[in-house]
């Protein structure tokens, strides 16, 4: 596992500390707004191009091993830096809903680029068809009404049981398009 910072200064009362999602993140200000606000910190000095943070605390107020497990928690969540400028946008409530159908968009890739070699349907096939259904049925209040169950529903009866994996991509396609109207719903009421 890599390491989400190193300690380059440990004076009492003083921390420097080398941070490389630093060069990554371009909210300085809130970050060190956020630190500074801890009870016991007095001052936090941010450089993102040599990727160091500075940490002027009280030693009475706070421990420098609380300081470096926030350090360390905060800055653990950069692994996901590709899904930060999405999901940021997303409400909390939706983030599960987005991930769980950027899974089963996967598990419907593997499986048609299986397809084309195996013309039986296995075990993935199965899989994708379940992780759709779970995908589409887990978010919404009235799961009748909403579009995605409604087109599985249909391509079921129109495509037919034989062609299982398409109607899985149909519905999946529809679901996506649902949580993106519904995330755009949601950023207008914010």
């Amino acid at each position: 596992m890599e390491a989400t910072f190193s300690i380059v200064h440990d004076i009492p009362g003083r921390l420097r500390l080398i941070v490389p999602a630093l060069i990554d993140k371009r909210e300085h200000g809130q970050i060190n707004d956020m630190f500074s606000s801890m009870h016991g910190i007095d001052h936090v000095r941010i450089e993102p191009v040599i990727q160091s943070m500075t940490i002027i605390y009280n030693g009475d107020q706070i421990n420098k091993k609380v300081i470096l497990r926030f350090v360390g928690l905060f800055f653990k969540q950069t692994r996901f830096d590709p899904l930060d400028n999405l999901m940021v946008n997303i409400a909390p409530a939706q983030r599960k809903d987005f991930l769980r159908s950027l899974f089963t968009g996967f598990l419907i890739l593997i499986a048609y680029l299986r397809k084309t070699k195996v013309q039986i349907p296995g075990v993935l096939d199965y899989a994708v068809v379940i992780s759709t259904a779970y995908t589409v049925l887990s978010h919404g209040e009235n799961k009748l009404r909403h579009p995605d169950v409604i087109t599985g529903i249909v391509s079921m009866l129109s495509i037919g049981t034989g062609n299982i994996l398409h109607v899985a991509m149909v519905t999946w396609a529809v679901n996506v398009l649902e949580l993106l109207n519904d995330a755009n719903k949601s950023k207008l009421l914010l």
